[in-house]
């Protein structure tokens, strides 16, 4: 019986290893391919790629253009993964130049009666939509259903010798193999980066020798021959506290630094920071604005521009900005930046808000640079070289007896000395033209906190009644008040404070709703629905929750957790049960601590005498970012936060 046993599991892991044995060497469909119902790496997949390859190389026949060759198979598991079969190609273009696609092939396979069927794309089914500055190229795959294996080729032609084709390992679904391969000549250096986790399974490098000849002067050049392969890419899940995608995706990215040309000259496209500072400072949109101080001359109230030289005066020159200068939502920092319009209009992107708070400051005789930067959602900063069309954001930098001040007049609630938390993306560029640029750090001082304040009485019914006072500081300070600006008198219990759903509001007020420099507070009456079953009250003590659900719910997290600011909660509730009951029990006490003292969790509940309970929730996460080898621990953190605010019950009964 056990041979028997022994024999059947074998029979039964050689089908599934079968099921999972994809051609990863060509575009071929098999069998195995096209009955194939789930991938077992991923479960959760809806659609995968079995195969992926591509060669870009430059090409003497095609006036010495870039070309790439892109082919791939995926297979769709179910309807859910439809959305894969539509494939776009974006075409850059500029003025006369543009990039050309050509040879699109793309067949669908399918079983029939256990027979293979094909449904090749037909040219009408191919569109291109034209836009300023690319073309957009899209075709979705004819007779879908699940189980259908697509495959699809083309040819791309580029101008663009300084955009190398990047090549994206992992994208939102799995990819069981993707290859990529390049023949660069020798005289073009590039900057080649590999950017993810996840690591290279194949990376070769060889020389070509005599690989291209440019036949105008019997010249011919040598090629670097490149290969690089991954296997068993899982898909790129985005997760909370992420900032770009794009900073973590698996790819090879190349920037051209140089071209030695036929005749020896060295042509550099890569530039270093001195010259770039030159260009910046040269640049009609942004260096030229930064010299108009006389823009600047007579627009501060007489009461201020009074004023001595000091950090109060810092402060009102920044709040008169502020308050004057509004924010159009553009960013725009290397063109549209027009401080006459801004005065005119009293609106203006981030760049003429700040560089009119920059130019302010000077004429009053304060040292203030420009910090170019990126925001969260665009991407980090590459730190080795240059990169201008990275930058997308721009704050000052203020130093004032012995001290530095980051400063950003484009929120209405953001406080001298802060940035807006879009902007919390780890280093910027700061600009000295008359020194040299340098790269500065951006992580804010001390914890953004909320402390709640609970005083609740148990009524012999199971409710509850009382009132509840919570103190918003720092980030968490600009997010309320925004968010009290934005909401109406009836959300805000619901929208601000997150309640659970037993929790109930019927009054409302605020406290420094306008006084930045403070924090806010918000007071509500409570009032909570019964609790009580058969004999017994089961009393949740937290009618707020400081997160709805665990933020973290991969199996394996491969980027950062990002929090932007460190952060602080504590939730303090005294709770008085109703006359002629008692305490039957109440929750366990706990403490829980992160890897090197990142961060802890404290419960404590203690009776304060026979009819009065004190609870005390206390929660810090002291890094502002987390790296990913702390993953599995702040995941069991948070659960373990999750099980306190939702199942820690006192249990009350009536006395006999």
């Amino acid at each position: 019986m056990n041979k028997f046993l022994l024999l059947l599991f074998c029979l039964c892991a050689t089908t599934t290893f079968a099921q999972q044995k994809f051609n990863t060497k060509d575009l071929k469909v098999t069998q195995e391919e096209l009955i194939a119902t789930i991938y077992e790496k991923d479960s959760t997949a809806n659609a995968f790629y079995i195969y992926e390859n591509g060669y870009s190389r430059f090409d003497q026949n095609a006036d010495y253009n870039l070309v790439t060759d892109y082919e791939a198979k995926l297979k769709i598991l179910n309807k859910e993964g439809y959305k894969n079969a539509t494939v776009k190609i974006f075409l850059n273009k500029s003025g006369d130049r543009k990039e050309k696609l050509s040879d699109i092939k793309a067949t669908t396979y399918t079983l029939s009666n256990g027979h293979i069927q094909t449904t090749k794309l037909i040219p009408s089914q191919i569109f291109t939509e034209e836009n300023e500055r690319y073309d957009e190229v899209s075709f979705t795959f004819p007779a879908l259903s699940p189980g259908a294996v697509l495959v699809y080729s083309y040819t791309k032609e580029s101008p663009f010798i300084f955009n190398f084709e990047t090549w994206w390992f992992q994208e939102d679904i799995p990819k069981v193999y993707s290859r990529f391969e390049t023949k660069i000549p020798a005289n073009y250096n590039y900057n080649i980066k590999k950017i993810g986790s996840t690591k290279l399974y194949t990376n070769d490098q060889k020389l070509e020798k005599e690989c291209m000849s440019f036949s105008q002067r019997a010249t011919r050049a040598d090629c670097v021959h490149s290969e690089y392969i991954i296997k068993d890419i899982p898909a790129f899940i985005e997760e909370d506290f992420l900032t770009s995608r794009y900073n973590f995706m698996d790819r090879i990215e190349y920037e051209l630094i140089e071209v030695t040309q036929l005749d020896g000259y060295i042509r550099k496209y890569t530039k270093d920071w001195k010259d770039v500072d030159k260009e910046i400072e040269r640049d009609e949109s942004l260096g030229r604005q930064l010299k108009k101080t006389s823009r600047a001359e007579d627009l501060l109230p007489q009461a201020i521009s009074s004023q001595p030289k000091s950090l109060e005066k810092a402060k009102e020159i920044f709040n008169f900005v502020k308050s004057n200068y509004k924010w159009n939502g553009e960013y725009h920092i290397f063109r549209d930046v027009n401080l006459k319009d801004l005065l005119k209009d009293k609106s203006g992107n981030i760049s003429a808000i700040n560089i009119l708070l920059h130019n302010i400051y000077e004429e009053q005789g304060f040292k203030v640079l420009p910090v170019l930067s990126s925001t969260r959602g665009n991407g980090v900063l590459t730190q080795l070289f240059p990169v201008l069309s990275e930058f997308n954001y721009l704050i000052l930098q203020l130093e004032l007896d012995g001290e530095t001040y980051l400063l950003d007049a484009s929120e209405k609630y953001t406080a001298f000395g802060d940035i807006p938390f879009r902007a919390l993306n780890s280093y910027a560029r700061l600009l000295d033209f008359d020194n040299e640029s340098k790269w500065i750090d951006l992580e804010p001082g001390g914890r953004s906190s909320i402390t709640i304040q609970d005083s609740i009485v148990v009524h012999a019914d199971g409710t509850a009644s009382g009132r509840s006072e919570q103190v918003f500081s720092g980030y968490n300070a600009v997010k309320v008040r925004n968010q009290l600006d934005e909401t109406s008198q009836e959300k805000i219990f619901n929208e601000v404070s997150n309640p659970n759903e037993h929790a109930k509001s019927s009054h409302i007020s605020y406290k420094n709703r306008e006084l930045i420099s403070e924090p806010v507070t918000v007071e509500y009456d409570l009032k909570n629905d019964s609790q009580k079953l058969s004999d017994l009250i089961y009393f949740n003590p937290f009618s707020f929750r400081f997160f709805d659900k665990n933020p973290f719910q991969l199996k394996e997290r491969t980027y950062p957790i990002d929090l932007g600011y460190a952060r602080s909660y504590l939730y303090a509730i005294q709770i008085t049960i109703p006359e002629n009951h008692s305490i039957v029990e109440i929750p366990e006490n706990q403490l829980l601590k992160l890897p090197e003292n990142s961060g802890s969790l404290y419960f404590i509940v203690q009776k304060a005498n026979e009819s009065t309970i004190n609870v005390q929730c206390r929660v810090s996460l002291s890094k502002a970012s987390y790296a990913p080898g702390y993953y599995p621990y702040l995941k069991e953190f948070m659960s373990n936060l999750m099980t306190i605010q939702n199942g820690s019950f006192i249990v009350i009964k009536e006395n006999s």
